[in-house]
């Protein structure tokens, strides 16, 4: 294969090649980005409970009651320590966080035959962000990743999740790429399985009460009928769940759709040549 990997020795190099044949070569990612870390996103709809004036006043309150080295500390830990990190950064003399994730080169997504995207996503309704209900639901998202992730036969080919910026939406999002529609049929219609239980205790205990919302969309995709580009980015999306590619039809989306099936079409009559 092809060295096209901007990882290698753990350094960011641009590859610089405008070679068609880029399509047929694989940027290696390296197979700890492929998981999808939950982490702390799965508090993130919670901070949408708490407003700027909540925080002033809770700053407030504490120079009323903590002595003033307290305050000097806690000062220094949440805006000078952050500010000093930042310029820092700013000039180079520390690295950006991920910075050695990111691929220094244009990409796009290959993924040859047929395949699902699948959305996934819940929101919190409810006047308390520690409802039991949406603290369990955290639990099942956690649950279904891991689930997904450790079985390499289920046709789930990778994820990621996402958090709504939209206040009027603060939902967590899970887009997920499945290899066909049977596969992810299989793995939510799964008797006892993490997303089957999940939805059955929100049909059966959570649903009426409203505290919170949880939605799905399924799309079908086939073969060749997307197009992708990706600048300065770590793998991110259908790149991740995928391969990533080297691109050159940078400024021509049309190109890129119409690629995989002038790709089939080459190969057709390669193979018709061939009989003859």
């Amino acid at each position: 294969m092809d060295n096209s990997c901007p990882f290698e020795n753990g350094k960011v190099n641009e590859k610089n090649s405008t070679n068609e044949n880029n399509w047929d070569k694989i940027i290696p990612i390296p197979v700890y980005l492929k998981k999808a870390k939950y982490g702390l996103i799965g508090y993130m709809p919670m901070f949408f409970f708490i407003s700027p004036y909540h925080l002033v006043g809770i700053g407030l309150f504490a120079s009323l009651l903590l002595p003033t080295i307290v305050i000097g500390i806690l000062s220094f830990i949440f805006v000078i320590y952050p500010l000093v990190k930042q310029i820092l950064r700013y000039f180079n003399w520390l690295p950006m966080p991920h910075s050695t994730e990111i691929l220094r080169t244009t990409y796009s997504a290959r993924c040859d035959g047929d395949f699902v995207v699948f959305l996934i996503g819940s929101r919190p309704n409810g006047p308390n962000p520690f409802e039991k209900s949406f603290i369990d639901l955290k639990s099942a998202f956690q649950s279904m990743i891991k689930d997904l992730e450790s079985d390499s036969t289920s046709g789930y080919m990778g994820g990621d999740l996402y958090v709504g910026a939209n206040e009027r939406k603060s939902s967590v999002l899970y887009v997920q790429y499945w290899r066909n529609y049977e596969s992810l049929q299989g793995w939510t219609h799964k008797k006892m399985g993490v997303h089957f239980k999940s939805v059955t205790q929100y049909m059966n205990k959570d649903r009426s009460a409203g505290l919170y919302g949880i939605w799905h969309e399924t799309y079908k995709v086939r073969d060749g009928e997307y197009e992708s580009i990706y600048e300065n980015m770590p793998p991110i999306g259908l790149a991740l769940a995928t391969s990533a590619v080297p691109e050159t039809k940078k400024n021509n989306g049309q190109n890129r759709m119409q690629r995989r099936s002038k790709e089939k079409q080459a190969e057709v009559t390669k193979n018709t040549s061939g009989t003859d």
